[in-house]
């Protein structure tokens, strides 16, 4: 008799893993576990997020709408900006798309080195857990694919529209009765559709990687995004 030996399907290609998330995030992330790859998906998700940033800011009608989200975040932290620093927000305006995109590329990879080794630290150290580094990180690395769609959306908006909002699918947009900069305006504005959609995703990414239901950490993981979101709205 002839021994039958069936070999492992082969990690689909970065591509087929970027739509996979968004498509069939249990099954993708299923391969992603068998075969932990992060650098590839890493470098799509800043592309898409550099240029998503950065492409509307190239345009002259981008940068003033840059310079003047920078005055409103400024003066909502009470500085007064003075023709001095607004003149000097203009010039560096010219340069932000470039160094923005550059930028991306060295800081997300280290965002999600670190967000990874806070998961592994919990579900590892604390909690008994046997996953690989490599295989939390692949884990991070491909659930951000969503907050990604979120940018490339909020991106499209923010040309359209000609202004920039760091924020396009919040609750607040649904809510436009509550008075604005209130408390709850605040909770509802950091409600964020893709927000959401991440945690919920990352969650079944989890559950797969350490043999867990997605329920109880999804349940953790929106009550420490509740924390953090009404923390925000109060501060704000």
């Amino acid at each position: 008799m002839t021994e039958t030996v069936t070999s492992e399907p082969a990690l689909p290609n970065v591509f087929a893993r970027a739509i996979g998330i968004i498509t069939s995030p249990k099954a993708t992330f299923e391969a992603v576990i068998k075969h932990p790859r992060s650098v590839g998906i890493l470098f799509v998700v800043a592309l898409l997020t550099g240029t998503s940033n950065s492409a509307f800011s190239l345009t002259e009608r981008g940068r003033q709408a840059q310079v003047d989200f920078q005055v409103q975040q400024m003066e909502r932290f009470g500085v007064t900006v003075t023709d001095e620093m607004y003149a000097r927000m203009e010039t560096q305006s010219r340069y932000a798309p470039y160094t923005g995109f550059v930028g991306t590329f060295i800081a997300f990879p280290i965002f999600v080195l670190i967000i990874s080794a806070i998961f592994y630290a919990i579900f590892n150290a604390i909690m008994g857990g046997t996953a690989e580094f490599k295989q939390v990180m692949a884990v991070a690395s491909h659930a951000w694919m969503v907050p990604t769609l979120g940018a490339l959306f909020a991106g499209v908006l923010n040309f359209m529209r000609g202004s920039i909002q760091p924020s396009v699918a919040n609750l607040g947009m649904l809510l436009p009765m509550l008075p604005e900069r209130s408390f709850a305006a605040n909770i509802a504005g950091a409600v964020d559709v893709f927000q959401i959609w991440f945690i919920t995703t990352l969650s079944i990414g989890l559950g797969v990687l350490y043999k867990k239901k997605t329920s109880g950490i999804a349940t953790v993981l929106f009550i420490l995004y509740a924390v953090i979101a009404i923390g925000f709205s109060y501060y704000f």
